[in-house]
C-alpha cells in the first residue's frame, strides 16, 4: 500500500472509483490471499481491520481529525467491512469444500476426526471447523443442515451473501 500511496492515493488525476478499483485488485486480494482456510482470532480480525480503514481512509483523503466513523467510511467506500469480507470468503470456500469428491484432501481434512491424542493445559485451539460454524451463526446459517443448503451452489452463494 505504501508503493501505491504516492502513485495511486495522492494522484488527484485519478478518480476515486479507480483508486478502489487499484486498492481491492493489488493491495487486498494480496493481503487476503489463501484467507479462506484461515484461522483468525479476534485480535488478528482487529489488525486487518485497521488495516482496511487507513488504506480507505488514504483513498478517500478522511484524514483523522474529521472524525468520520467507520461505518461511514465503508459506506462511502462501497465495500464491506473486513469480518464480512473474510466471513464470505471462508463459507464459499467451505461449500467447494463440500462440493468436492471423496479422497480429496481438503475434504477428508475438514471430516477428519482424532482417533487418538491428548489435550494440551489451557485454552484449545481455535480450529477451520469452529471458525466456519461461527461464520454460519452470524450468517444465520444452520449448521446442523448447512450441507444441504451447500449442495446447491448458487442457493449457497445467495445464502452466504444475504446471511453474511
Amino acid at each position: 500500500m505504501d508503493r501505491l500511496a504516492g502513485r495511486v492515493c495522492d494522484n488527484s488525476m485519478l478518480t476515486t472509483n479507480i483508486k478502489m478499483r487499484v486498492y481491492q485488485t493489488c493491495t487486498l486480494s494480496t493481503l487476503l490471499y489463501g484467507n479462506e482456510a484461515w484461522t483468525l482470532y479476534s485480535r488478528q480480525e482487529c489488525t486487518l481491520n485497521t488495516f482496511l480503514m487507513s488504506c480507505l481512509r488514504k483513498i478517500l483523503n478522511i484524514i483523522q481529525e474529521d472524525h468520520v466513523p467507520n461505518k461511514d467510511v465503508l459506506a462511502q467506500a462501497e465495500i464491506p467491512s473486513m469480518h464480512t469480507q473474510l466471513s464470505q470468503r471462508c463459507l464459499h470456500w467451505f461449500g467447494h469444500v463440500r462440493c468436492m469428491k471423496d479422497g480429496r484432501i481438503p475434504k477428508d481434512m475438514l471430516y477428519r476426526e482424532l482417533a487418538t491424542g491428548s489435550k494440551p493445559a489451557g485454552r484449545s485451539v481455535l480450529h477451520y471447523k469452529d471458525v466456519c460454524k461461527r461464520d454460519l451463526k452470524a450468517g444465520d446459517i444452520n449448521p446442523a443442515n448447512w450441507e444441504t443448503v451447500a449442495a446447491d451452489r448458487n442457493g449457497w452463494r445467495l445464502a452466504v451473501r444475504a446471511g453474511v
